[in-house]
């Protein structure tokens, strides 16, 4: 099966940058030009509703002052006489009240484009401006700028209502003499009737358009704000484009933005080519790891980078020269004897550069921020540190087993050592490891408890590796004539044919996270004991390792 590669350091350098510089710098970039959007609106509506309402208090006060004079001509005496009356009513200045009533036209002549006067019975009873005595207005209007308003006229006293007035108001006088709004320019301001579909001033705006408060014109966007008066009766609308308030907002949110972008984008330049000349080192030292393994012993690695990798480089290559001198001895040596030379030559000078890797990043994890995907990879990369130092340990006990120191012990005591330590392994794993079954008697040979300890752990914990959750596995221990046999059995997944012929080969694994030392350090081991480990598997049907030692001799025996 092929494994799936894991993600290089450099890599999972840049990963870290994109994750926790780039992508946060790129939302505060996004969030910049949104809020930054949003704040040039926000500005343009709150100085449109501020304008319109300047400019509703101005035609409230205005029409204030202009319904009085209006009204001044409803109070006149020739009106009130000819409309009590129900005849027509006679401007004339010699008539009585005449000249007050062409003094009060004269008031609002300019504002008012007409007004008809309406007896009771709704019949006109005399209008203004009359015959050769009306005069054209100066000021600009359009047919569509009137405002038709109808105002009720009374007699002196108690006598009620005695008529209507109709006045045509030009909705110019209403307005301000200066419609320049600061801070507004190109807006668009619109009357309308008290239906509000009537437009009282001439517009450049689809009608249609008025009635949203924010919409597209002539490519660019709009906002509209709108009031009500209900003396006069009027709506009023005040619209300007985004463009010219917004534009300098825009224009601040792309700056910033393209210069997060470009911070972003050195930053992550300068670290692809730091993180370069950190891996590079490695992945030199991989490459020189990888012809190793394939049996080409004579490349080395430059010795460059941080010195921890310099370190190593170093060792590596005094690894690769310890390995040349061994394998030239190959030939004068059984091939286990020349791997325990290699692996003690590899344990040496990678232990000490090792350790400092770990020690540093022991103190780097300690300074990074819980929770943060910086303290994940440290974890990672310390955790490989400790694998790696559990590797080199296997190596030192590989080298040093044929070399042990041999004394009369009771077998049970380091198989209930491996038992107590490999239990929680089973655990973790949801299998289970059967109750140990010791005889009553003691169980003597000649041995080392630390060598014999080590090599039923590496059992028990290759039973482990091979359970899943509810699977199980049990130790036996039985004495036959001068030997005693130890059996490991799991119902595990078993080992292949082809993995079966190579379990004892130093530094096969069949599975990722194995050294491949356990089964050769337990079968040296048992050798150094004047004894034999042996496997039995098959796919699908579990494993049996099974470990028979000499048991000690009879004066051995009373020495213990």
């Amino acid at each position: 099966m092929k494994l799936r590669r894991s993600p290089g350091l450099r890599t999972s350098f840049l990963l870290i940058l994109l994750l926790g510089a780039v992508l946060p710098l790129g939302i505060v970039g996004w969030w910049l030009t949104r809020t930054t959007q949003t704040s040039g609106e926000e500005l343009l509506r709150s100085r449109l509703e501020q304008s319109l309402a300047d400019m509703v208090q101005t035609v409230g006060s205005n029409w204030v002052d202009l319904r009085s004079n209006i009204l001044a001509l409803s109070e006149n005496e020739a009106v009130r006489t000819a409309l009590a009356e129900g005849r027509a009513i006679d401007f004339l200045p010699e008539v009585a009240g005449g000249e007050e009533f062409e003094s009060a036209w004269a008031v609002v002549e300019q504002a008012v484009e007409r007004v008809v006067f309406y007896d009771l019975d709704g019949e006109p009873r005399g209008s203004l401006p009359q015959g050769d005595r009306s005069r054209r207005s100066t000021t600009t209007g359009y047919a569509s700028s009137i405002l038709p308003l109808r105002l009720s006229v009374y007699g002196r006293g108690t006598s009620g209502q005695i008529g209507t007035m109709e006045v045509r108001l030009r909705t110019s006088s209403l307005l301000p003499s200066d419609l320049v709004l600061p801070g507004l320019g190109g807006s668009v301001l619109t009357l309308f009737d008290a239906t509000g579909r009537t437009p009282l001033l001439p517009i450049t705006v689809e009608l249609d358009l008025l009635e949203r408060e924010r919409f597209s014109w002539a490519g660019d966007t709009w906002l509209s704000v709108r009031d009500t008066l209900y003396e006069p009766p009027l709506q009023l609308s005040l619209s300007a484009p985004l463009g010219t308030l917004g534009q300098p907002f825009a224009q601040a949110a792309r700056r910033g933005l393209f210069a997060l972008l470009a911070v972003a984008a050195a930053a992550f330049l300068i670290a692809t080519l730091a993180t370069r000349r950190i891996t590079r080192p490695l992945e030199q030292l991989a490459d020189g790891a990888e012809t190793v393994s394939r049996g080409d012993l004579e490349p080395s690695v430059a010795e460059q980078g941080p010195d921890e990798i310099r370190r190593v480089a170093k060792a590596f290559n005094s690894m690769t020269v310890s390995l040349r001198e061994t394998l030239r001895e190959l030939s004068q040596r059984e091939s286990l004897a020349a791997m325990g030379e290699f692996a003690a030559s590899l344990a040496h000078e990678v232990r000490n550069p090792l350790t400092a890797i770990r020690l540093d990043l022991e103190r780097a994890q300690k300074h990074v921020d819980h929770g943060s995907s910086a303290k994940r990879f440290v974890e990672h990369a310390l955790n490989e540190v400790r694998r790696l130092d559990a590797s080199v340990n296997d190596g030192l006990r590989l080298a040093r087993s044929g070399s042990l120191t041999l004394a009369p012990l009771d077998l049970r005591e380091p198989l209930e050592a491996a038992y107590r330590v490999a239990e929680p392994h089973f655990q973790s794993r949801g299998a289970e490891l059967e109750p140990l079954s010791l005889p009553n008697e003691p169980v003597l040979t000649n041995g080392d408890p630390g060598a014999l300890e080590q090599l039923l752990l590496n059992l028990l914990l290759n039973a482990a590796e091979a359970l899943k959750a509810g699977e199980h596995a049990a130790v036996e221990i039985r004495q036959e004539t001068g030997s005693v046999c130890i059996s490991i059995r799991d119902e595990g997944k078993g080992i292949t044919a082809d993995a079966m012929d190579r379990i004892f080969e130093p530094f096969y694994s069949t599975t990722p996270e194995g050294t491949g030392l356990g089964l050769p350090i337990a079968r040296r081991i048992a050798q150094a004991h004047g004894g034999d480990l042996e496997i039995e598997s098959a796919p699908s049907e579990g494993t049996v390792a099974q470990v028979s030692l000499p048991l000690a001799a009879p004066k051995d025996a009373n020495q213990a």
